[in-house]
C-alpha cells in the first residue's frame, strides 16, 4: 500500500495533485469500529494506517477516514440515501461511491440505480489494493 501513495503523490499535474491525511492509529480505528459497529474490511485498515483519507486527483477521488470529525469519513454517503444497506461507502470517485460488499467480500463503484439489476456492471475488485491500482492507472494515463 505504501507504494501505491508514493506513486499517487508522484503525479504533481496540476488537476492530478493528491493530499493524504497522517495515518490513523489502531485505536482510533478500534474506536470507530466499536463506536459506530462498523466492521471496516483489513486492506482498507491497511490504507488507513498509512492515511487516515485522502482527496486524489485534485478532489476527484476522495478516499474517507475514521475521524468521526470529519465529514468525509466512512459511511459519508453524499447522495443522501440512495446507496444500500449492504454496501459500506469508504470514498468517491468522481460521481461514483467505492464501496465494500459486504455479501461478496469485494470493492465495487457504485452509482444510483439498483444494486441488484447493475451489480454484474460494477466496477469490483477484491480488495483495497485492486481499487488503488486502478486510481493509479486512471491518474498516470
Amino acid at each position: 500500500m505504501k507504494e501505491r501513495i508514493e506513486r499517487l503523490k508522484s503525479i504533481q499535474d496540476d488537476w492530478q495533485s493528491s493530499e493524504f491525511n497522517p495515518p490513523a492509529t489502531e485505536t482510533q480505528i478500534a474506536e470507530f469500529e466499536e463506536n459506530t459497529g462498523i466492521s471496516i474490511p483489513n486492506s482498507y485498515k491497511d490504507f488507513l494506517r498509512l492515511s487516515n483519507g485522502a482527496e486524489l486527483s485534485g478532489g476527484d477521488c476522495q478516499l474517507y477516514s475514521v475521524d468521526m470529525n470529519d465529514k468525509f469519513r466512512i459511511n459519508y454517503d453524499f447522495s443522501e440515501g440512495s446507496v444500500p444497506e449492504g454496501l459500506l461507502i469508504l470514498g468517491f470517485y468522481n460521481s461514483q461511491h467505492i464501496c465494500f460488499d459486504k455479501r461478496y467480500e469485494s470493492f465495487i463503484f457504485y452509482e444510483y440505480e439498483d444494486y441488484n439489476d447493475i451489480s454484474e456492471e460494477c466496477l469490483m475488485f477484491s480488495d483495497f489494493y485492486e481499487v488503488m491500482d486502478y486510481i493509479i492507472d486512471i491518474a498516470e494515463n
